[in-house]
């Protein structure tokens, strides 16, 4: 059999053992990917399976208008030495799954010796490569080659070259497309491998971990949201709220520099801008804000010692401010940064960033 239509993920195989096995079988020089979106996982996943086949070099094109495609799996590419292009530009997604395996690259005709075709659903994620439930058709030694290379050409052709530039760029806008998604829509997306729930309090599952620096999907310096447990503060007239390292970073990066005595002016969830201040403490390297006692539930924060201090930076460069009791609202900001793998704990409370 030279081609057929399967599924994957229905009946026991996975794309991943569909496309090692051509991949090993066929031993193509170069391989050409053009797929929606690429996670960090499916990424890692995809450059095992090639470079366990011998693959020489790789060219990759996807989108990057939705603000799916991971900025670290981009990252990682460039780094691996990948041929890498995005696609911004069309009035809708750049949506093909298409991975193409040949003897060479060609720049009119697409490649030369062409190997193997698979079209399909599958992007380069964790969940199409093991568990979704994906179809494709795959063909080895295909006989429309043309055809086959010139939709690869197209493709490739679409895409613009990433550079550093472009992907710092890129890695802000990803954060920004990701900032009111849910959690479980994260998961669907294929921006995060999974979602861990928090409980009511907003705490994290007992078994669940900070992360690496490797697993945090939006650097601090790309952010615009940062968040901080108020199981604990310091202050007996202001409610002084403490930020660890990341969070602090990205509200100093948002705020730009403040006054000589620390004040910036914050929209509170009322509705009213009030002067908070805002500094650094070398003595145990935490960022404080100070919040005025008329914002929205400080009391209910001293009496409580829960819920979640939230500071945005919106679109439009407004930054705002806002307690969050438990509940709902608190648990999709928590879950966000769980997902995200954006988020830390000290020994009192935990905080995030995205």
């Amino acid at each position: 059999m030279t081609s057929s239509i399967v599924t994957t993920g229905i009946r026991g195989n996975t794309y991943k053992t569909l496309l090692r096995k051509h991949i090993l079988h066929t031993k193509p020089s170069v391989v050409g990917l053009a797929v929606a979106y690429v996670s960090a996982s499916g990424f890692n996943l995809v450059k095992s399976i090639l470079d366990e086949g011998g693959v020489d070099e790789v060219r990759l094109v996807t989108d990057t208008k939705d603000g799916v495609t991971h900025p670290k799996a981009l990252q990682t590419a460039m780094d691996s030495g990948w041929g890498i292009r995005v696609v911004d530009s069309l009035p809708g997604t750049f949506h093909p799954k298409l991975y193409v395996g040949a003897d060479s690259f060609n720049e009119t005709k697409g490649v030369d010796g062409l190997s193997l075709v698979i079209a399909g659903s599958q992007n380069l994620s964790l969940g199409a490569f093991s568990r979704n439930g994906e179809c494709a058709f795959w063909s080895v030694a295909p006989h429309s080659r043309d055809s086959a290379a010139q939709a690869w050409l197209d493709c490739w052709q679409l895409g613009v070259p990433l550079t550093k530039t472009k992907l710092k760029d890129y890695e802000k806008y990803f954060a920004l497309r990701n900032r009111h998604r849910r959690p479980e829509d994260l998961v669907t997306l294929g921006v995060a491998d999974s979602a861990p729930k928090t409980t009511a309090a907003g705490a994290p599952p007992k078994n669940a971990t900070p992360p690496k620096t490797a697993e945090k999907a939006i650097s601090e310096t790309a952010a615009s949201v940062a968040w901080a447990g108020l199981q604990s503060f310091t202050g007996e007239y202001n409610l002084q709220v403490e930020f660890p390292k990341e969070a602090g970073l990205v509200l100093r990066r948002v705020f730009g520099k403040p006054s000589k005595d620390g004040s910036i002016d914050i929209l509170c969830a009322d509705g009213i801008t009030r002067t908070f201040k805002f500094r650094f403490y070398e003595d145990n390297g935490m960022f404080r804000l100070n919040v005025p006692n008329a914002a929205p539930l400080v009391d209910w924060a001293r009496a409580n010692k829960a819920g979640i201090a939230y500071v945005e930076h919106d679109e439009v460069g407004v930054i705002s401010f806002e307690i969050l009791k438990p509940g709902q609202p608190l648990m999709d900001v928590v879950d966000r940064s769980l997902a995200l793998g954006t988020w830390g704990r000290t020994p009192t409370r935990l905080y995030g960033w995205y």
